[in-house]
């Protein structure tokens, strides 16, 4: 009788990895005994080239069930809570129906076939290199409950109240690029479509407000998308807003999702330099105010390209951090916080706060940042420019001279 072989593989601090046992149906001779288990390994073995001779086999699998961007099974959950790229590695995706009874963060075991994705399948498969083929018997198994539970998605977390004033002297740019459909978390459009809302409520046109999301398509009906978040479409909006804002015009970019090193994750794999991106915004010579507001893992590292007189610039983490999700996933860290301090009420409807420090009646950019960078609990250290000269500081504003202008610039 041949022998089974197991192996558990343990992750280190008590991280659990994903194990995978690939059965095999026994022969002839061994019908009337158990299946044989040939081979036992981690999910790096499903994916790539290391899956080329498991395509097609049942595999059991067991791992972190994760639905907040594509359904797929993780081998540590935290990897959804960094704004970082998911390596390949360390992820599968589920084709066909989504297992039932099941939510973000229950640690699952199950047992699935292995398959290259089909035509059939949706666009954001295609270019997986393997995927977990479920059908509506896939048998799943919960493990046990996790520390991780997200709410329903927020389809309308601000609403655009009353009549909206047209003012055209406002105007935005709102981008988040996403990497893949894999990486592109809904927190991303959730940050972005809250935004959108704050600034429709606040006296921004429609028709002065760029939405650059993803691959250009919408999720909902909350907020238009007009481009995908590419390098050419950056340089379209750029090039348009280069006459359209004038000298008293006020100009709102919002960075979000991913980054890398002095770079700033796109659509399909592409990314714009912080440099780059500082060509960008240079193109807006005649403005009164521009504030731009970051939220990308690296994003301090956009602050001095970005520096020049009359800018306001934000970033949630420093030049070497990552950036973080809120602990529900369906925001950032630091914007669910820049959020509530704006709209007085925290993002997700969960309470009230007042963010108005000197007890004007209003919340200038400098109030704002001030709260979303105190309760911010992440490790990640927020910071701020907006006297036109390096460099940034860190802490509470005013600081170093930074902070002095901003407190007297409202959103209108």
């Amino acid at each position: 009788m041949r022998k089974l072989a197991v192996i558990c593989t343990l992750g280190a601090l008590g991280a659990l990895l994903a194990l995978v046992v690939v059965s095999q149906v026994p022969t002839k001779r061994m019908q009337r005994k158990s299946v044989k288990l040939t081979k036992v390994s981690r999910i790096a073995q499903l994916r790539g080239t290391q899956a080329r001779n498991l395509i097609g086999k049942e595999v059991q699998v067991q791992g972190y069930y994760y639905d907040g961007s594509i359904p797929m099974i993780l081998d540590d959950i935290k990897l959804v809570e960094m704004d970082k790229i998911i390596p390949e590695s360390r992820y599968v995706p589920i084709a066909g129906p989504k297992p039932r009874g099941l939510k973000s963060g229950d640690r699952v075991s199950l047992t699935v076939k292995l398959e290259k994705p089909a035509g059939g399948d949706p666009v954001y498969l295609r270019k997986e290199s393997s995927v977990l083929r479920f059908t509506s018997s896939t048998p799943v198994k919960k493990l046990q409950a996790t520390r991780l539970r997200l709410p329903a998605v927020q389809r309308h977390v601000i609403k655009v109240i009353g009549r909206v004033r047209v003012i055209p002297r406002y105007h935005a740019v709102l981008i988040a690029g996403g990497w893949d459909a894999a990486n592109n978390h809904v927190r991303y459009w959730n940050d972005l479509k809250t935004m959108y809302a704050i600034l429709r409520n606040k006296g921004y046109a429609a028709s002065n407000i760029h939405v650059l999301y993803a691959g250009g398509t919408a999720r909902d009906a909350s907020m238009p998308v007009h481009y995908a978040a590419t390098s050419a479409n950056i340089n379209t909006v750029f090039n348009q807003l280069k006459t359209r804002v004038k000298a008293n015009d006020t100009l709102y970019i919002m960075l979000n999702d991913h980054g890398s090193s002095n770079a700033l994750c796109l659509w399909n794999h592409t990314t714009m330099s912080n440099t780059g991106f500082a060509a960008q915004v240079n193109k807006i010579t005649n403005h009164d105010k521009m504030i731009i507001q970051m939220k990308q893992c690296y994003s301090g590292g956009f602050t001095q390209p970005l520096t020049r007189t009359r800018r306001s610039v934000m970033a949630s983490c420093s030049p070497s951090q990552v950036s973080w999700a809120h602990s529900s996933l369906q925001f950032g860290e630091f914007t669910y916080w820049y959020f509530a301090a704006l709209t007085g009420t925290k993002p997700d409807g969960s309470g009230s706060v007042n963010a108005d420090a000197n007890h004007n009646g209003k919340v200038s950019i400098t109030e704002a940042y001030n709260f979303a960078r105190a309760h911010d609990t992440r490790p990640e250290t927020p910071h701020f420019e907006d006297n036109g000269a390096s460099p940034w500081h860190s802490g509470a504003m005013p600081s170093g001279g930074d902070g002095v202008r901003s407190s007297s610039i409202y959103l209108p």
